[in-house]
């Protein structure tokens, strides 16, 4: 229990940094907003594609393509445990992220609303769940885009429209959401403030993923009496 928990504890700390960075971000283009030539666009003007997902074709095969679903999208970044696999031949090119891209769950109360920055560079796609927004770099810096929409998370969740358990979240309401960003001549330097916070906080999550994945390779051979204690201690300390 000692050793494991040392990887626990430094799991734990990555994901206070994680959360932490995401929160600075947050504060800093919060105050880049507040100033008096800041822009207000309707997402529709700054999008370059804005559409649900597939209807996924699933399978137990790891080498098709990774399929997002809506249990994915929390606290603002995608979480990829949840994740299915989907057969890959009938995903339009389209529909295959990019980095910057901004899911929006669009399905259900509770979780319609929800907003996550895509910023990754492996091949995947979404369920029909959820709404990939794709922003137009000639008009909108996408980084900053994507800051603005976490932004604007609250007043999404109150787009949906139907019944309790039917809620949908339609294109053209989401498409007609104004967002507020941050004035050209302040682009520059907010995007390489938040492109720096956001590597730090993907690096944490990255390393407490594979921490997380030496924990739980060592525990059932610790438990087995397959791996002695004093190995996984060095197994732990060369990890740290």
């Amino acid at each position: 229990a000692a050793v494991l928990g040392a990887l626990d504890d430094k799991i734990a700390v990555n994901e206070r940094i994680a959360a932490t960075t995401r929160e600075l971000g947050q504060a800093i283009f919060h105050q880049a907003v507040r100033s008096d030539d800041a822009e207000e666009r309707e997402l529709a003007s700054v999008a370059e594609f804005l559409s649900r997902g597939v209807t996924p074709r699933y399978t137990d095969d790891n080498s098709q393509l990774m399929v997002l679903n809506q249990k994915c999208i929390r606290y603002g970044r995608v979480i990829l445990e949840q994740a299915r696999r989907t057969m890959a031949d009938k995903v339009p090119p389209l529909k295959l992220l990019k980095t910057h891209d901004v899911l929006v769950n669009s399905t259900g109360v509770g979780t319609l609303g929800r907003v996550a920055r895509w910023t990754a560079d492996f091949p995947c796609t979404v369920d029909s769940h959820v709404t990939i927004v794709r922003f137009d770099v000639t008009k909108v810096d996408p980084v900053c885009a994507g800051f603005a929409m976490l932004a604007a998370q609250s007043e999404i969740e109150r787009l949906g429209e139907g019944s309790t358990g039917q809620t949908e979240l339609s294109r053209t309401k989401l498409g007609a959401l104004r967002i507020l960003l941050p004035s050209p001549r302040r682009v520059a330097e907010l995007r390489a403030s938040l492109d720096s916070l956001e590597a730090r906080g993907e690096a944490a999550l990255a390393e407490a993923t594979t921490l997380a994945e030496l924990r739980d390779t060592l525990l059932p051979k610790l438990m087995s009496g397959e791996l002695r204690v004093r190995d996984a201690e060095k197994a732990v300390e060369e990890a740290l």
